[in-house]
């Protein structure tokens, strides 16, 4: 397979809309009501998690040089790898409908209420199935235009928003104590791990010494940016007020104004609908081409039509309309599986290649 070679800059904003866009439709709804004015902490814990993670598949890289993550896992795991990717690649798959879901169900009920939930599966899933095909440059060179005007959204909003802040609303700190913070780590934690996309994206590297330096900068400003976003909500709205909202950095858009411009949400939704875009073609590819590589075939585009119609249907899904079961999994068994794959899955792969460099080393 061809690996094309993407820019330091590139690979930065890949990461960047990533952790901006799935913090936009994902975080907000389960933080917000639950860790409140301190939810900057569980933020940082998540951001925190997502670099011990990131310095993992770094080291990996590295030592496997042109290789990816499906690549490497077989090597150093065996048999076992096999499995191991099995899981990797259904995790992606996951990920992508468990995105689609959300950003369909927020279009659906915020911005198109008469429009099917599917037209918009099928709008995205084509577009993003199409930026797949074309390889991994073609998402890079968009997602620095993408990233640019997400930076300048973010601050239109926020200057915007300066006449409605109240600064007591984000007081007092702790007020329940440090455990709703240390307990709401897990859901940026296991949203930001998806960027275990870095160990698909580091063989296309040019620079791939880099790689890690670049991947922290952009975890570290995406987590800021949105962590100020949810922060503006709850300092405009108060904290009981914007819990209430399934997404209260669209409210916080929609009560905001800019000199004479009105109707600020629109401009913020056609961006990070736009990131949406970039971080599930960027989750297509890698799944894709993993999914080429583990049964070793010369090209990923076939693996495009095949899940490409598995993911179109993502938001009609048994039980995809049941509230109960889909808080259950986006509260709970989401979040812990992700962070057992990421986590877990990264770190035994780790541990297995230093007993054996140390085996290695030792003969």
């Amino acid at each position: 397979m061809i690996k094309n070679k993407i820019s330091n800059g590139q690979f930065f904003f890949i990461i960047f809309v990533a952790i901006a866009s799935l913090c936009f439709f994902s975080v907000p709804s389960q933080l917000v009501g639950k860790v409140k004015q301190d939810l900057w902490l569980s933020m940082t814990l998540g951001t925190i998690i997502d670099i011990c993670v990131a310095s993992i598949l770094y080291w990996l890289g590295l030592k496997h040089r042109n290789q990816s993550l499906v690549e490497y896992t077989n090597e150093i795991m065996g048999f076992l790898g096999r499995i191991i990717n099995l899981i990797f690649l259904l995790f992606f798959l996951v990920v992508i409908i468990t995105a689609m879901w959300i950003f369909c169900d927020f279009l659906s009920r915020s911005f198109m209420p008469d429009t099917p939930r599917i037209v918009f599966s099928i709008t995205m899933t084509l577009c993003a199935g199409s930026a797949a095909g074309k390889g991994i440059e073609s998402i890079a060179r968009l997602s620095q235009i993408i990233g640019v005007l997400v930076l300048l959204t973010s601050l239109i909003l926020f200057a915007s928003s300066i006449p409605y802040f109240h600064i007591g609303y984000l007081f007092p700190q702790f007020e329940n104590g440090f455990m709703p913070a240390l307990n709401g780590a897990i859901y940026p934690g296991s949203w930001f791990g998806i960027c275990i996309i870095m160990g698909m994206l580091m063989p296309h590297m040019k620079t791939p010494e880099k790689t890690l330096q670049v991947k922290i900068s952009a975890v570290i400003l995406g987590a800021f940016i949105m962590t100020l976003y949810l922060l503006y909500s709850i300092a405009v709205m108060g904290p009981f007020m914007a819990g209430q909202f399934e997404n209260p950095i669209y409210i916080l858009s929609r009560v905001s104004q800019f000199i004479i411009f009105e109707r600020i949400e629109v401009l913020l939704l056609l961006i990070f609908i736009s990131g949406s875009f970039i971080t599930i073609s960027t989750l297509f590819y890698s799944l894709t081409v993993g999914t080429a590589q583990l049964f070793k075939n010369r090209s990923h585009k076939k693996w495009i039509f095949i899940f490409g119609a598995v993911i179109i249907f993502s938001p009609v899904f048994p039980y995809s309309q049941d509230s109960y079961i889909v808080d259950k999994y986006l509260s709970y068994w989401f979040p812990y599986v992700a962070l057992s794959i990421e986590g877990g899955l990264t770190t035994l792969i780790f541990l297995v290649a230093l007993i054996k460099l140390a085996l290695k080393n030792k003969s």
